[in-house]
């Protein structure tokens, strides 16, 4: 996955027709989903491209200040609408500038969306099963006709009495002409296969499982990069159907902590090629954040010449990211700068400071994250030169070159000092 910047174009194409009742379905049934940033997103790109030539070209920075959010949160929409089939997007990089096309499908039908297991399903553990039967009795129509009607309508050929040998019905016509596209839904984690798994190799009944237990269950996926099945074999063996509750989730992270040590108990996904298409480090970085098929585990593996992360490394992940719950794509973003600024140590208490600080942020992607943790250090880098500045004014003595302390090596009250003192001119603010 790539990052967003103000400088990049973009152009945008429609696949679909979309009709005022599309956007009806989008606004009631898509943005519980996907959130009003999304649903805005998706309806500001329409707009764009209805109002203006085909080939009208958009810049980045337009739509940031249009729609006032920053180039992470634009990416985690665009996401969104992507992930439900909404949207899809191409991406090509020319002489240093990222050229994107983004192509707009129409939602599906009301029939098909509440035909569909997972959109169903979601909607049902976003919004409550009353809701969602609320909603759906919008579309519901009533086709039956009350006795001792009987039907007198008038075909096609009645009114029209067409001539087949006329050459006007054998022309054919090649255009490309728009219907009614929905875009195909990409899912990393497949609820389908998982709960299969587990009813063909187990007795246990899968509505046993409350929201709370699927939250922790893709937590724990996602720190590890469990696949469906391999999930799914864990909670059978750690299921215990007399308990309540009845799963034991420490016992099921340490299930997961093997498979790190013996990665062939588990047979691996294939693995995304992560392709670096610019020159940039953090392009690169950020991409490898962001991609979902990569593990914050994978990832500190990855930052550390491929070497298997030890017990106690992955320990600290599980217990941050257990008490942030931080996505997996800013828990990457917090290893990468603690690893940056700590000798490529990971230590827990670091690893926790940093993450608290982006819990407290409320930051959702690693862009958001990297930027928020180098605005502190720049700081922190500045005030340090203050207070050197400062100290060497009202000293006579001149400090030995030994004694001299890099701008890096801050202590944990400076770091607490620091932060106190941003939050404090955010509240003055």
């Amino acid at each position: 996955m790539d990052y967003l910047g103000e400088n990049d174009i973009y152009e945008i194409k429609i696949a679909s027709i979309i009709s005022n009742v599309d956007k009806d379905v989008i606004m009631e049934l898509y943005q519980p989903l996907v959130g009003s940033l999304s649903t805005i997103l998706y309806l500001t790109l329409l707009k764009q491209q209805r109002n203006e030539d085909e080939d009208m070209v958009f810049k980045t920075e337009n739509l940031l200040s249009t729609m006032q959010v920053s180039p992470g949160n634009l990416l985690l929409a665009r996401k969104g609408l992507e992930a439900v089939g909404l949207l899809r997007s191409y991406q090509k990089e020319e002489n240093g500038h990222r050229f994107y096309i983004y192509m707009l499908f129409a939602p599906k039908t009301p029939k098909e969306f509440f035909d569909d297991v997972l959109f169903k399903g979601l909607l049902i553990q976003y919004i409550g099963e009353k809701e969602t039967r609320r909603l759906a009795s919008h579309y519901q129509i009533d086709l039956t006709i009350p006795e001792g009607y009987e039907e007198v309508s008038a075909s096609f050929i009645d009114v029209f009495n067409p001539d087949y040998d006329d050459p006007a019905f054998r022309k054919n016509i090649n255009n490309s002409l728009l219907g009614h596209e929905v875009g195909r839904v990409n899912i990393e984690l497949n609820y389908d296969l998982f709960f299969k798994y587990i009813e063909d190799n187990s007795q246990i009944v899968t509505k046993t499982f409350t929201k709370k237990d699927m939250r922790e269950l893709e937590r724990l996926s996602a720190l590890f990069g469990l696949n469906e099945k391999t999930l799914a074999s864990i909670v059978i063996d750690e299921y215990m159907p007399h308990e309540n509750p009845h799963l034991n989730f420490d016992r099921i992270a340490d299930r997961a902590k093997e498979q790190i040590k013996y990665p062939f108990l588990q047979k691996v996904q294939e693995k995304s090629k992560v392709t670096v298409t610019s020159d940039s480090i953090n392009a690169s970085l950020v991409r490898l954040m962001e991609d979902q098929k990569v593990s914050p585990v994978k990832y500190l593996q990855y930052c550390q010449n491929n070497v298997p992360p030890s017990i106690v490394d992955v320990e600290a992940l599980n217990k941050v990211s257990a008490k942030y719950n931080l996505p997996p794509s800013v828990m990457k973003a917090a290893i990468s700068y603690v690893l940056q600024n700590n000798n490529d140590i990971l230590t827990l208490k670091y690893l926790d400071k940093i993450a608290s600080t982006l819990a407290r942020e409320g930051i959702t992607n690693s862009v958001d994250a990297m930027n928020c943790l180098y605005k502190i250090k720049k700081d922190m880098e500045s005030r340090s030169k203050v207070i050197k500045k400062s100290s060497e004014s009202i000293t006579t003595v001149k400090p030995q070159t030994s004694s001299k302390r890099k701008v890096e090596e801050i202590d944990d009250k400076e770091i607490d000092d620091l932060i106190n003192e941003i939050e404090e001119m955010k509240r003055r603010a």
